[in-house]
């Protein structure tokens, strides 16, 4: 009996493989059907969470009457759909993760580690989008993209990109983007880098005249929807007043109808969808960014613009719909976001959660008292010569003038900066340099974003929920679940809609792309192909 029941449990679970292989196969015809556009939205500071703490305010995922999509419930409904979809790096932020969205790898292997770091040689910050050549193009990012690769066969493919933020425009286009459109903070019009063209296309003169011609009279952002009672604020209508053409006019609701009005722009202008290949047109949302660091994830502010954003998509949706003939089926849409955020300090704190800020003045003073004291005030006062993200690096010329090696200072310096409340960990360049990692997923997060000659001779890593003290009320750069968890949705006629529990990381999308477009991953992807959603 028993040797009855272990024969049938084999045969039953070789079924079941089998069965799993033939729902992950798909006929060779399938496999061959391209779309013939490519979406791909990124939402800047999009948490995962929310788009379930505010679904009940969203639009329908069609409108059956006017046979029109919604917005997010659209997606939602007819997407293949991860809702923790995660980056695991140790330091989440806007360059290095629109890089891993297009990369498919992590900042080690593409060459983007955080917003900006202290050159050695020059002295200097480096931002990740300058080039010295060309003002601003992808010159610090050593690997390709998807859209590279897809033009790298020879695909006739038009690829645009665009955010009100350069550096995201920037990594999403890749080295081989046909446009990669920004705002212009001083001059507030839209603009590209040389690297991409010297003479912008006629319907992106015709955008700028638009922008112009708006004027710069105050605007009102006001709803009187019901809220979900998730987020701060009740009263029963909404209201922010504002000047458009400035950075806080850009970081309202009025930096998600520029962007998307740009995207619509590109989209008709360029005719995308009707060449002789897949074209690809990736939007990043940044005002959502900006307002977020302003108000934090449980304001009424950042629960209206996530409605707002709603709304605009739904239109942005049916453009595309029409733009491709009344119907989305060779249209692959891709919605997800660069990196979460955690609560604000006095959130975390009135729930009775440890929370704060590392003030760097602070920071500063406790370092020099400490290096001071064991090896005597350097003749320059400066011990340390840079500092940014948390990211340390030592003053070379004060470390010759004492005989010191860089170890004996960055000891010092670990020992003292571990001493202080709300630092969760110090990780050494020397100490990193032979090998010593913390272990588990701190380690392995460390490995991920490490670049010997970019990062910090010390990176301090802060204790959850506490950030760096500077101009925002709340900021990201952890790997903690708060900054590093963001939603995935691929829709399109090659994925199966569902909601996925599977574990996804964003840096499955580019070898996810590649595998239906049928070509080679980016040059140093990672990730894994989501085969489930075929």
């Amino acid at each position: 009996m028993n040797w009855v029941l272990r024969k049938f449990s084999v045969v039953l679970t070789l079924s079941i493989f089998g069965l799993n292989f033939l729902w992950a196969a798909q006929p060779l015809k399938k496999y061959l059907q391209k779309p013939k556009l490519i979406v791909v939205i990124v939402i800047d500071q999009f948490r995962a969470d929310y788009l379930s703490r505010f679904e009940s305010r969203f639009l329908p995922a069609q409108d059956k009457t006017k046979k029109i999509p919604g917005g997010f419930k659209f997606l939602m409904e007819n997407g293949a759909y991860y809702p923790l979809a995660e980056y695991d790096v140790l330091q989440s932020m806007t360059c290095p993760g629109h890089a891993m969205i297009m990369t498919g790898s992590h900042p080690n292997m593409n060459g983007i580690p955080v917003n900006e770091w202290y050159d050695r040689k020059t002295q200097k910050m480096q931002y990740c989008a300058e080039d010295p050549q060309f003002e601003y193009s992808p010159h610090n990012l050593q690997t390709t993209t998807f859209t590279d690769e897809l033009k790298n066969t020879g695909a006739k493919s038009k690829v645009i990109t665009l955010a009100l933020k350069d550096r995201s425009a920037i990594m999403l286009g890749g080295h081989r983007a046909d446009l990669a459109l920004w705002m212009d903070y001083k001059t507030f019009i839209w603009r590209t880098s040389p690297f991409y063209t010297k003479e912008l296309p006629n319907w992106t003169k015709t955008l700028n005249a638009k922008i112009k011609s708006l004027g710069n009279a105050e605007m009102t952002w006001t709803s009187t929807a019901k809220t979900t009672g998730l987020s701060e604020g009740t009263s029963a209508v909404f209201e922010k007043k504002y000047q458009p053409f400035s950075k806080n006019g850009l970081s309202q609701n009025f930096g998600i109808e520029v962007a998307l009005d740009a995207a619509e722009s590109a989209l008709f202008g360029e005719n995308m969808g009707h060449g002789p290949a897949t074209d690809v047109l990736a939007i990043s949302l940044s005002n959502h960014d900006m307002l977020g660091h302003g108000n934090g994830p449980n304001s009424r502010e950042m629960e209206e613009l996530t409605v707002f954003e709603d709304q605009k998509l739904s239109k942005f949706f049916s453009s595309i719909q029409r733009h491709m003939g009344g119907s989305l089926k060779d249209v692959v849409i891709v919605l997800t976001a660069d990196h979460g955020i955690p609560p604000t300090v006095e959130y975390s704190t009135n729930a009775k959660i440890d929370s704060g800020k590392l003030d760097y003045l602070l920071l500063y003073k406790a370092i020099n008292e400490r290096l001071d004291k064991k090896f005597g005030a350097p003749k320059n006062k400066e011990w340390i010569a840079a500092s940014r993200y948390f990211h340390f690096y030592i003053n070379q010329a004060t470390l010759e003038e004492k005989s010191l090696t860089s170890k004996q200072v960055e000891d010092e310096v670990k020992t003292v900066l571990e001493e202080q409340k709300g630092v969760f960990y110090v990780a050494t360049k020397s100490d990193l340099k032979a090998g010593l990692f913390p272990p588990g997923a701190l380690g392995e997060q460390l490995k991920r974003q490490y670049i010997a000659d970019k990062s910090g001779d010390l990176i301090l890593l802060p204790r959850p929920f506490y950030m760096e003290k500077d101009d925002n009320l709340v900021t990201h750069m952890t790997g903690f679940s708060y900054d590093k968890t963001v939603p995935l949705i691929l829709f399109g006629a090659a994925f199966k809609p569902g909601v996925y529990a599977e574990p996804a990381r964003v840096i499955d999308l580019a070898p996810t792309l590649s595998f239906m477009m049928g070509i080679v991953p980016p040059a140093t992807s990672e990730g894994r192909v989501l085969h489930e959603i075929f």
